[in-house]
């Protein structure tokens, strides 16, 4: 049996305990104190789910709770004040505990979507990133001193968005120079066929108009 008084026995007449005969089941204890009657419930209450029970316990222990007023309430207003009472806080807890499911499976759905992005670094330098939405840090990056380089391989880049979770698997298993050199040379490859294709832009940046076809 789980007992959990709030306050010191002498102090309170009012205790809430786990029932005897079941896991789920809360007892509310009234025994004045020095008292030798036995304890009396004066409310118990079965409970759907462990997590239920603990809400109520929980505000108990935390303090949010003082059993003399659960006491004093249901001696006052009945048991259907304190079961309204416990209603309220566990359909809060759910609604918490809800939230915070969905904020994990968010978290866990953001792992797989991976973004581009081309950012101005320090010391004038110009950095191309593939970067997981649930991270703050970029998983891959390259670095150019000129920022038509960069440029360049975004023209190519930002057409395969369908590949990045691979990308960042193969800078994972050979490491990010590895993988800037594969983009590299796969941008060359495009940029020659759509050169002799005679749909390049010309210039340093053969792609600029390119539409990932």
């Amino acid at each position: 049996m789980q007992f959990i008084p709030f306050l010191d026995d002498s102090a309170s007449a009012f205790h809430l305990r786990q029932n005897a005969k079941s896991e789920c089941a809360l007892d509310l204890i009234a025994q004045p104190p020095g008292s030798r009657a036995a304890p009396t419930a004066i409310w118990s209450r079965r409970f759907d789910t462990i997590d239920d029970r603990d809400t109520l316990l929980g505000a108990v222990t935390k303090g949010r709770l003082d059993p003399v007023f659960l006491g004093r309430l249901t001696m006052m207003f009945g048991s259907a004040a304190l079961d309204e009472l416990a209603d309220r806080l566990i359909a809060a807890a759910r609604a918490e505990r809800a939230e915070e499911v969905e904020k994990a499976a968010k978290r866990a759905r953001n792992h797989f979507v991976v973004n581009l992005y081309a950012r101005e670094g320090k010391h004038g330098r110009h950095v191309l990133e593939l970067q997981r939405r649930n991270s703050d840090e970029a998983e891959w990056s390259v670095t150019y001193d000129r920022a038509i380089e960069r440029d360049r391989l975004c023209d190519w880049l930002r057409w395969q968005k369908e590949r990045f979770l691979g990308f960042l698997d193969h800078a994972a298993e050979h490491g990010g120079e590895a993988l800037s050199r594969m983009l590299v040379d796969e941008m060359f490859v495009a940029e020659r066929r759509v050169k002799a294709e005679g749909r390049g832009a010309g210039g340093t940046r053969p792609l600029r108009m390119w539409r990932g076809d």
